[in-house]
């Protein structure tokens, strides 16, 4: 808010109203003032109020002549374009990701202006994030079974209190979540315990991912690119530079059989697990979209599915309803009878428990609930699988494994690119190509020796 100040003189009073405009590139805060009059006749009270209406005109004036010049920080402009263009345009979970991109790109960025910001000084950003020591994550502390048996007596609630961690990681460690070394180190303090009697201490990497530092450079360009259409820069130094190649990940898959004895395994799970993982394996969907089916989705005569929206989790905001990650997203899929079986049975007990809980009950038409009606937490199935797998000795590869697999299946049956894509729901055949391009040049090879080995028969 502007300062304003009385000034008492020969022609009688008027007000100096100051703004501060951020500051120069040699760290200098900018001030730009205005002098006001009051008009002949005018009250206490119409002063004051017409003074306040000058003072926010005046700073709305100034900030734009800062801003619409170009002659702004980094980090003062894309803190302007997380207000007016990320928060109301980008989903809330991609809001919170950039924002944890905000401390290095500022620390490194943030104090030069976006008109004299080179391709030279935001390469050097990029090669910095890919240098070793630069993870944070380099411990990382996971609950043993011991913690959980210590923990008995005491509610999550109260060890929150006592250990000054908060209660979503309590209650993300209970269901096998992972924590940092120092939480792991105040949670055992607080059970009067040894921290590696209650956790088994893991080492992360010490360098960021290339995917990751991509993501910081994403986010640079996307606040230039921001500024272009404001004619504040000519063009984006982002487009010169270059991500270090990291090495690049096969994605692990599970086997045809491996699936055939999971969805085997299956049969002695709790319904609701089952059901989640049938659908899985089966319809590819994502693990939002899963959490974000609700009933009225569910076309039993027609066994048909449709994906409407997801379920997601940020820890100021709790689970909530979120639209699918990309327009495409939206579609119906025709799915086989025994992943209806599931549901139906899913259904019949959630119907008992709804009874059994009566007004306890939160009312919610989600198909994953908790015990007393609340949308499932996005981490729970995950954790789920990790015991499940561990107790029935399978490979755990998390999730979205089972995503790749039915990608992998529909390829390797011969499915054209165009329908995989439909049914992962991708935004264009192009992401497909991407994430699978390994899976469908292994399936054209196995086409071709077909071809050829039928030619060879023929020339025989």
């Amino acid at each position: 808010m502007a300062n304003i100040t009385r000034r008492d003189g020969k022609k009688g009073v008027s007000y100096l109203i100051r703004s501060s405009c951020g500051y120069d590139t040699r760290g200098k805060q900018i001030f730009r003032s205005m002098t006001w009059r009051p008009a002949p006749g005018m009250s206490e009270k119409q002063i004051k109020k017409e003074l306040e209406r000058q003072a926010i005109l005046f700073d709305e004036k100034s900030a734009e002549r800062e801003i619409g010049s170009g002659a702004v920080k980094f980090q003062t402009f894309a803190e302007e374009w997380f207000k007016k263009y990320a928060e109301p345009n980008l989903r809330p979970r991609t809001v919170a990701r950039l924002h944890d991109l905000e401390q290095r790109t500022y620390t490194a960025i943030g104090h030069i202006r976006i008109d004299r910001l080179t391709a030279r000084q935001i390469q050097a950003f990029i090669d910095n994030l890919g240098e070793p020591g630069i993870s944070k994550r380099q411990e990382y502390a996971k609950p043993k079974d011991s913690f959980s048996m210590r923990l008995q007596g005491m509610t999550q609630k109260e060890l929150s209190a006592a250990s000054g961690v908060s209660p979503s990681t309590i209650s993300s460690l209970c269901r096998g979540g992972n924590v940092t070394l120092a939480t792991a180190d105040k949670l055992a303090a607080a059970l009067n315990s040894n921290t590696r009697d209650l956790f088994t201490i893991k080492r992360g990497s010490e360098k960021l991912s290339s995917k990751t530092i991509q993501h910081y450079l994403s986010f640079i360009s996307d606040v230039l690119d921001y500024a272009i259409r404001f004619d504040m820069i000519s063009a984006n130094p982002c487009k010169r530079v270059i991500v270090p190649a990291g090495a690049r990940k096969e994605k692990e898959v599970y086997t045809l059989e491996e699936a055939q004895a999971f969805l085997e395994s299956l049969e002695s799970a709790p319904i609701k697990y089952k059901a989640f993982f049938t659908l899985a394996i089966y319809g590819g969907f994502r693990r939002g979209e899963l959490l974000g089916l609700e009933w009225q989705d569910i076309d039993f005569k027609n066994h048909t599915i449709q994906i409407q929206r997801t379920s997601q989790y940020l820890s100021e905001r709790g689970t909530f309803t979120d639209d699918t990650k990309t327009e495409k997203s939206h579609r119906t899929l025709k799915l086989p009878v025994e992943v209806f079986s599931s549901l139906k049975q899913l259904r019949a007990e959630q119907y008992q428990e709804r009874l059994l809980a009566g007004d306890l009950w939160t009312v919610s038409e989600r198909l994953f609930v908790g015990e007393l009606g609340a949308p499932l937490h996005p981490n729970t199935p995950y954790h789920w699988l990790s015991r499940w797998c561990e107790q029935t000795g399978q490979r755990f590869l998390g999730i979205h494994a089972f995503r790749h697999l039915n990608a992998s299946l529909l390829i390797n049956s011969g499915v054209d690119v165009r329908t995989v894509s439909s049914s992962l729901g991708h935004s264009t055949t192009t992401t497909t190509l991407n994430i699978y391009a390994h899976t469908f040049e292994q399936a054209q090879a196995r086409a071709s020796e077909a071809v050829a080995d039928l030619l060879s028969k023929k020339a025989k």
